[in-house]
């Protein structure tokens, strides 16, 4: 919806410039300069009009405050269903009904790409998902000011310390009813629909939080890298059952890093066995 309000205006300042500052009596448009300074006017005042919203709506949110309403969360969602219809990303969500039905739990996914969190953030449209990042993300400036009024926590990897701290944080945040978000390969996979090593240091949240575990498969075309814009990428979200803190309670992180792994594995070598 936003992305579609975000085209109109573009497309209504364009017209409107162009008709006022170049439509004849003639009903025909005659200064090719003004037109390209239409459609480059139109695309500054919808930048700017974007970051106005953006604004408007952090001070909006409460100060100190982690949100838990569904409805700011709902607006955050539509934020970030900007970026994946821009980047012509087609998402396909499979398994949405394997989702619990009371909130708070950790959701454990492969990464290969910075569009993942959006993702999986807006394609679990109806549960508040909240996400770890690296210190890294949070010195984006919007990423930095909106990710922790919606849950996410910041892992400092250099500051063992800070990091435990996060994670206390993380824990906290899936006890009291949000859903995060954690990618237990520690950074990005080189390739697509493949893993690297998982961190069996991640599965703390999980065995320490008392509440499910939801295992995510990200499935990507295997050409991902090379499909430019305007062509579609096609994106599979793949929501595995959840495994109940009873499945897990009494395992290792070691073990319950294989298992978690070996879930989130599956889709990827029936691609295999597939070609």
């Amino acid at each position: 919806m936003l992305s579609i309000i975000i085209i109109l205006v573009n497309i209504t300042v364009t017209v409107l410039s162009i008709y006022i500052f170049d439509y004849l009596e003639d009903g025909i448009v005659n200064n090719i300069f003004v037109i390209i300074l239409s459609l480059l006017g139109g695309v500054i005042v919808t930048a700017l009009l974007v970051v106005l919203f953006l604004e408007v709506f952090y001070l909006l949110l409460p100060k100190r405050k982690v949100q838990k309403s569904m409805f700011t969360h709902k607006i955050l969602k539509q934020i970030l269903s900007v970026p994946i219809h821009f980047s012509r990303m087609k998402l396909k969500i499979v398994g949405k009904e394997n989702l619990p039905k009371d909130s708070g739990f950790s959701i454990y996914a492969n990464h290969s790409s910075w569009i993942d969190t959006p993702i999986i953030v807006y394609g679990l449209y109806d549960n508040p998902v909240g996400a770890i990042g690296k210190d890294g993300a949070f010195n984006i400036p919007i990423i930095g000011k909106f990710a922790p009024k919606f849950g996410g926590v910041m892992i400092f990897r250099e500051n063992p310390r800070q990091s435990a701290e996060a994670i206390k944080q993380v824990i906290t945040n899936v006890k009291n009813g949000f859903s995060m978000l954690i990618f237990p390969e520690g950074t990005r996979s080189p390739h697509v629909n493949s893993l690297l090593d998982f961190k069996p240091g991640a599965f703390k949240v999980a065995l320490r939080s008392g509440k499910p575990l939801v295992p995510i498969t990200i499935v990507k075309p295997i050409n991902y890298r090379k499909i430019k814009w305007p062509f579609i990428k096609r994106v599979t979200l793949i929501i595995h059952k959840p495994l109940s803190f009873d499945d897990f309670k009494t395992m290792k992180s070691l073990e319950l890093s294989s298992k978690v792994r070996k879930i989130i594995d599956g889709p990827f070598n029936k691609i295999d066995k597939d070609k």
